[in-house]
C-alpha cells in the first residue's frame, strides 16, 4: 500500500460510541504509559458488535506503530473459515484486497512465496485458523506440507530416496511424485529454511530418528506394517511441529485478535505441542524489544455459570475463570494475581452470604471496588440490558397455550408400545418433544433396536407396529394434501401461533415501514427461532410446518400431489413452436433505469404526509409516469394490426428519454449474461430490436395501467431503486448497476416458480401469471421490502465503506443467493409389517417454509450449506421458521427479520437461555426497526425531499435524540410497542413451569455468582432472599461491572 501516514479516522468513524469508548480503552491498556499488558478481554454481551472494536484497535496500533516500524503483522485467528469470511470486510482497515492465509502454519512459507515476502507490504493482514494452524494431532498432514518438508530436508540426510518414500504416507504414486516434482524453495523466506534447518540439527533425538526412520523406507511399498507407519507418523508430525515453530519468525506477529477464542482456551494453557506453539506467537518480540500484543473476543470467554449437575468435560466456571486471567496478566504476574483474586472472591462470598446486613453490604460494595480494578486491567465488558426503561432488555414473554388432545395421547400409547416391546428406554420425554416419533427417529435407540430385530420380529412386536400405524404419518393422505394432526401440544400451539396469523400468506415478511397500504392491525409478522434439545425435533418442525403452510396456500385445490416430480415453472423463457413463450416475462427482469427513476414510491411517500392506500399510489405513480407515456406515443412506432409489444415499453421508454440501457441490452456481459440458454438470448435479442425499431405492435387502452404495475412491482425496478439508495454514486442507467439488479430479478424467477407460490398467486384468478406476479409484488411493497434490506445488508457484508460498484455488487449477491435457496428435503421413515417381518422405508418431505438449521441436500441432490440456510433465514424471503439444536445458540445472527424465539425444550442453565435470545437481540434487529419505523416514521414521509437512504436518515434522527450517548439507543435497543419475544410452549402441571420461574429469577441475579465456586449455591441463596423480600435493586450495587472507564461514561452501561 502507499506509504503515506496511515490515518485512524476513517476506520473508526463506523463505530458507535460504546464501542469507540471500549477501543481507545483497550489501546490505553495495550499500548499505553500506565503500566500496560501485552493481553487483553474484550467480553462485550453477545451481539454488542466485538469486531468492530477489533475494528478499532487495529486502526489504532497501524497508526502508532506507523512512523517507528517498518513492517506491521496483523493475525486474526478464528475458529473456522465461514467466521473469517464474515468479518474479514469488517476488520480491514486497509483499502485493499487483505493478505489472508486461511492456510496451515507450515504451509506459510509457500503461500508468503506468491506474495513476493512479507517485506514487501508495509502492513500484512494474516487470517489463520487454529484447527489447522495450531493442531497438528492429525499426524502426517497434507501432501503438499511433506512435499515441502522434503525439500527442505533432503540435502541432510544421508537416504533422500528413504526420505521421499516415507513422506510418501499414504498418497498415491503420480499425486506424491507430482506434488514433489511442482514445489521448490525458490523464493521461500531463508529465515524460514535457515531456522528450521538449524532446530533440527540441534534436536539430537529429532535427527537421529529421522535418518533411523528413512532407512526403514529405502523402497516404496504399496502397504507397510503397523511396526514401520507408526514411527514414520510419529516423525512426520515431528517435523511439521518444528516447521510450524520456524515460520513463527516469519510471521513477525505485532497484534494477535483472537476471535471467539473459548473455541481454543486450550492454545492458553498446558504443554501440548498446539499451546507451546501459540505460546511462541503470543510471546513474539522484536529485536527492538517491541513485544506481540493478543487481543481476545468473546462473550463467553469462560463458562460463566457452572451447576451442579453439569457435565465435567463441559468446563468449570471457577477453574476457567481464574485461567484465563492468569493468561492475561502474563506467565510473570498471572500466577500470583489469580492467587490474590481467588482470596478476594473469597471473601467477597462471605460478605455476600451475610446479607441482607447494611455493615456486611457496605464492606461487600468495597470489596467488589477492589475486584473490578483488579479486572479492569485486563478486561472490559459492555452489555445492553441497563439502556431499557424497565431493565429488561426490550424482552417480553407473551403467553403460549398448550393443550394435549385425544390425538397426542394415541401418540403416546402407541409408542409407548412399541418401546415397551423393544424395552427401550422410557420415552415419555421422547413424546412431550416430538409428534410422529415413529417417523423421525434418527439415530436414535429406539430406531436401532427395532433394525436388530428387523428380519425376525416377534408376533407382540408386530402387532405393536400394527397398533401405532395410525399413528404415524401416511404416504397416501400426505400426497393428497390430506390435513395433518399435529400430534403433539407442542407443535399444536406453535402452528397456532404462526398459522393464525397467516404468515404462510406472505412470499416474504412485510416491510417494517410499508410506503402505501393499509395500516397494520395486529403485531407484526415476524419469522421464528426455535431451539430444541432433541435433534429429531427440527425435522418434525420443518417437515410438518412446510407441509401444512403448502396445504393452506392451496397447492392441493390445484390439482397438484404432493410427491408429484413434474414442477411448473410458469415463469420461463423458452421456445414454443417457434414462437417466444417468454416475453412478457421480461417485463420482471429488465430493470428500467426511466421508470425506476420517474415514479419512485418512496418519492411519493417522502412528499406526502398523509397515509396513502394502494390505490392513492397508484394513482401518484400514473400523474409521474405521464412523461414516459407521452414519449413513447410520439416517438414510438404502433401498428394497430401488428401483435402487441408492450412488453417492450419500458425498454423502449429508456431509449426515447436518453437512458444507456440499450447499450447494455445489447452487450454480451450485459442483460445477456444472467443466463447461457439460446431460447434466453433470443427473447433478449427480440427486446433489443424492438428498442432499436422503437416497435411496440398494438397499443392498448391498459398501457398506462401495465406501466404502473412494472414500476411498482417489478422485481427488476424494485431491486434497481434499492440498489441505488445504498450506492447513491453510481448513475441511474450505469451498467454495473443494472447488472445488479437484473441478478437480483433474476432470483425473484426462482422464488415465484415455486410451487407453492405458483399456487397462491393462481388461487381464484385467471389472469396471465406474469401479471399475478406484478399485482403481488406491489400489493406486497416490494420496494419497501427491498431498501429495508439492502440497509440491513450494507452493514452485515461488511462494505460500508467500499466503492459504490463494490456496494451495489455485493447487496445484489447476497439477495440473490438468499432468494436462491432451494428446499430441503428431510428423511421420513415409514415402519410397517411386511409378512413376518418388519420394513423401514423412507420417503422425503420438503422443508421450505420451516427448515433446520444444517448442511442439507435439495431436490436435485446438490448440497446446500448450513451457511445458506442463514443467510436465507436473516432476508425477508423463506424460511421463515428456523428449527435448531445447540448449534445455532452461540456465534451466529438471526435477527435481521426474526424477534420471537421458542424454546421448544429449555436450556439447564440460564446463561444458555440468554445467549440463545442473543441470537436475535442484535444490531438493527426487526425489533428495533419495526419501533424505529413506528416512531420514526414522519422523518421520511412529507419532508419533501427524497432521502438516499431513509433508514440510515431515521436511524440518525433516532440517535439525535437518545439521551445517553453509548448508541446503544436506537442501533441494539429502541423502545416501541415490539419486543423481543421469549415464546415457552409448556404443557401445563410440567416441571417445566417451575424450571422456567428458576431460570427467569436466576438471569437477574447470576451476575452476581460470577467468579465463585458452586455458583448454585449462591444462587440459591438469592433466591432465598429475594423471597424474604430483598430488592433486586439491593443486590444490583454488588455486580461486578466491567464496562470501559471514561471521563464521561454512563455508569449503566454494564455489569457482569
Amino acid at each position: 500500500m502507499p506509504n503515506e501516514q496511515f490515518r485512524a479516522d476513517v476506520a473508526l468513524a463506523p463505530l458507535k460510541v460504546f464501542q469507540r469508548r471500549t477501543v481507545d480503552y483497550v489501546f490505553d491498556r495495550l499500548y499505553g504509559q500506565d503500566d500496560p499488558v501485552r493481553q487483553f478481554l474484550v467480553a462485550d454481551e453477545v451481539g454488542l458488535g466485538k469486531t468492530m472494536v477489533a475494528r478499532g484497535v487495529i486502526a489504532r496500533m497501524i497508526e502508532h506503530l506507523w512512523d517507528n516500524t517498518k513492517r506491521i503483522d496483523i493475525l486474526y485467528i478464528c475458529s473456522n473459515q465461514a467466521i473469517a469470511a464474515q468479518n474479514l470486510n469488517r476488520l480491514n482497515v486497509l483499502g485493499r484486497r487483505e493478505l489472508a492465509l486461511p492456510t496451515r502454519m507450515t504451509l506459510v512459507p509457500l503461500q508468503l512465496r506468491d506474495q513476493v515476502g512479507l517485506d514487501a507490504n508495509r502492513v500484512n493482514f494474516i487470517s489463520l485458523t487454529p484447527g489447522t494452524t495450531f493442531d497438528l494431532r492429525s499426524a502426517t498432514g497434507v501432501t503438499q506440507e511433506r512435499a515441502l518438508l522434503f525439500h527442505l530436508l533432503r540435502d541432510l540426510v544421508t537416504r533422500p530416496r528413504g526420505l521421499h518414500n516415507l513422506l510418501q504416507v499414504t498418497a498415491g504414486v503420480e499425486g506424491w511424485n507430482r506434488a514433489v516434482d511442482n514445489l521448490t524453495l525458490e523464493g521461500v523466506d531463508k529465515r524460514i529454511i535457515e531456522r528450521f534447518r538449524r532446530d533440527l540439527q540441534a534436536d539430537h533425538d529429532l535427527f537421529e530418528e529421522l535418518e533411523r526412520i528413512c532407512e526403514l523406507f529405502p523402497r516404496r511399498r504399496d502397504t507397510y506394517p503397523a511396526e514401520m507407519t507408526q514411527p514414520r507418523n510419529s516423525l512426520v508430525a515431528r517435523l511439521r511441529a518444528k516447521l510450524s515453530h520456524a515460520c513463527v519468525d516469519a510471521l513477525k506477529p505485532d497484534l494477535i485478535i483472537m476471535d471467539e477464542f473459548q473455541r481454543f482456551r486450550d492454545l492458553l494453557h498446558g504443554d501440548s505441542d498446539a499451546a507451546i506453539l501459540a505460546r511462541e506467537l503470543f510471546d513474539y518480540s522484536r529485536g527492538d524489544g517491541h513485544g506481540a500484543r493478543t487481543l481476545l473476543l468473546s462473550a463467553t470467554p469462560y463458562r460463566m455459570l457452572t451447576l451442579a449437575g453439569d457435565a465435567p468435560d463441559e468446563g468449570d466456571h471457577y477453574q476457567d475463570f481464574l485461567e484465563t486471567l492468569s493468561f492475561l496478566y502474563g506467565r510473570e504476574k498471572g500466577p500470583e494475581v489469580a492467587a490474590t483474586l481467588a482470596r478476594e472472591m473469597r471473601a467477597f462470598r462471605g460478605l455476600l452470604h451475610a446479607l441482607p446486613q447494611s455493615q456486611s453490604h457496605a464492606s461487600a460494595v468495597e470489596t467488589r471496588q477492589s475486584i473490578e480494578r483488579r479486572l479492569r486491567r485486563v478486561i472490559a465488558r459492555t452489555e445492553r440490558v441497563a439502556s431499557t426503561v424497565e431493565r429488561d432488555s426490550m424482552m417480553s414473554e407473551p403467553r403460549i397455550a398448550v393443550s394435549i388432545a385425544p390425538a397426542d395421547l394415541a401418540q403416546a400409547s402407541a409408542v409407548s408400545q412399541v418401546a415397551r416391546t423393544l424395552d427401550a428406554p422410557e420415552i415419555i420425554e421422547y413424546w412431550k418433544s416430538s409428534p410422529y416419533l415413529l417417523n423421525f427417529m434418527r439415530h436414535y435407540s429406539l430406531k436401532r433396536l427395532l433394525k436388530d430385530q428387523i428380519d425376525a420380529p416377534s408376533a407382540v412386536l408386530r402387532t405393536a407396529i400394527q397398533a401405532a400405524r395410525p399413528a404415524m404419518l401416511d404416504h397416501d393422505a400426505i400426497d393428497a394434501y390430506a390435513p395433518l394432526d399435529p400430534a403433539n401440544g407442542r407443535m399444536r400451539a406453535i402452528m397456532d401461533d404462526i398459522f393464525g396469523q397467516h404468515l404462510e400468506q406472505n412470499l416474504w415478511i412485510p416491510a417494517a415501514m410499508p410506503y402505501y397500504g393499509d395500516a397494520r392491525a395486529k403485531a407484526p409478522l415476524t419469522k421464528a427461532l426455535i431451539f430444541s434439545s432433541w435433534s429429531m425435533v427440527p425435522d418434525a418442525i420443518a417437515a410438518l410446518l412446510s407441509y401444512e403452510a403448502e396445504r393452506r396456500m392451496g397447492v392441493g385445490e390445484s390439482g397438484r400431489r404432493y410427491f408429484e416430480q413434474h414442477r411448473l415453472r410458469p415463469l420461463q423463457f423458452r421456445q414454443d413452436h417457434g414462437r417466444l413463450a417468454g416475453l412478457r416475462a421480461l417485463l420482471l427482469i429488465y430493470p428500467s433505469p426511466v421508470l425506476a427513476e420517474l415514479a419512485d414510491p418512496l418519492a411519493v411517500f417522502s412528499e406526502t404526509k398523509a397515509s396513502l392506500s394502494l390505490e392513492g399510489m397508484r394513482s401518484a405513480v400514473g400523474d409521474r409516469l405521464k412523461p414516459a407515456l407521452d414519449a413513447l406515443k410520439e416517438g414510438a412506432v404502433s401498428h394497430q394490426d401488428a401483435h402487441s409489444a408492450e412488453w417492450a415499453a419500458p425498454a423502449v421508454i429508456d431509449d426515447l428519454l436518453g437512458a444507456r440501457s440499450r447499450a447494455w441490452l445489447e452487450a454480451p456481459h450485459g442483460m445477456r449474461a444472467l443466463a447461457s440458454e439460446d431460447a434466453f438470448h433470443d427473447h433478449i435479442a427480440e427486446l433489443a430490436t424492438a428498442v432499436r425499431t422503437r416497435h411496440i405492435g398494438a397499443s392498448s387502452e391498459d398501457l398506462s395501467d401495465l406501466l404502473v404495475d412494472v414500476a411498482l412491482g417489478s422485481p427488476s425496478v424494485c431491486a434497481l431503486r434499492a440498489l441505488k439508495r445504498i450506492a447513491p454514486e453510481l448513475a441511474w442507467d450505469d451498467p454495473r448497476l443494472l447488472s445488479a439488479a437484473a441478478e437480483v430479478a433474476w432470483s425473484f424467477r426462482a422464488l415465484f416458480n415455486q410451487h407453492d407460490a405458483v399456487a397462491l398467486l393462481r388461487r381464484d384468478t385467471d389472469d396471465h401469471y406474469w401479471r399475478r406476479v406484478l399485482a403481488y409484488c406491489a400489493q406486497h411493497n416490494l420496494q419497501a421490502v427491498l431498501d429495508e434490506y439492502a440497509h440491513y445488508l450494507v452493514d452485515a457484508e461488511g462494505i460500508g465503506a467500499r466503492p459504490a460498484e463494490d456496494r451495489a455488487i455485493g447487496v445484489a449477491r447476497a439477495m440473490a443467493q438468499a432468494l436462491a435457496i432451494r428446499p430441503s428435503q428431510i428423511d421420513v421413515d415409514d415402519v410397517r409389517v411386511d409378512g413376518e417381518s418388519l420394513a423401514i422405508s423412507k420417503f422425503q418431505m420438503r422443508g421450505r417454509f420451516a427448515m433446520r438449521l444444517a448442511d442439507y441436500k435439495d431436490e436435485d441432490g446438490a448440497v446446500a450449506r448450513l451457511g445458506s440456510v442463514r443467510d436465507a433465514f436473516n432476508s425477508p424471503f423463506r424460511p421463515f421458521v428456523l428449527a435448531t439444536t445447540s448449534v445455532g445458540q452461540e456465534g451466529l445472527d438471526f435477527h435481521p427479520y426474526c424477534y420471537r424465539v421458542y424454546h421448544w425444550n429449555l436450556p439447564g442453565n440460564p446463561v444458555d437461555l440468554e445467549q440463545r435470545e442473543g441470537r436475535v437481540h442484535r444490531f438493527k434487529g426487526h425489533a428495533v426497526r419495526l419501533n424505529l419505523a413506528e416512531r420514526q416514521a414522519t422523518v421520511v414521509s412529507g419532508r419533501g425531499k427524497t432521502p438516499d437512504d431513509p433508514w440510515k436518515l431515521m436511524f440518525e434522527h433516532a440517535r439525535s435524540e437518545a439521551t445517553i450517548d453509548t448508541d446503544l439507543i436506537p442501533y441494539w435497543i429502541y423502545e416501541g410497542s415490539v419486543r423481543v419475544e421469549r415464546r415457552v410452549p409448556m404443557l401445563p402441571f410440567s416441571r417445566e413451569v417451575t424450571r422456567l420461574a428458576w431460570l427467569k429469577r436466576s438471569l437477574t441475579i447470576y451476575r452476581l455468582a460470577f467468579g465463585q465456586p458452586r455458583q448454585d449455591e449462591l444462587l440459591d441463596y438469592f433466591h432465598t432472599l429475594m423471597e424474604a423480600g430483598l430488592e433486586v435493586t439491593a443486590l444490583e450495587s454488588l455486580q461486578i461491572r466491567l464496562e470501559p472507564t471514561s471521563p464521561t461514561i454512563c455508569p449503566s452501561s454494564a455489569a457482569i
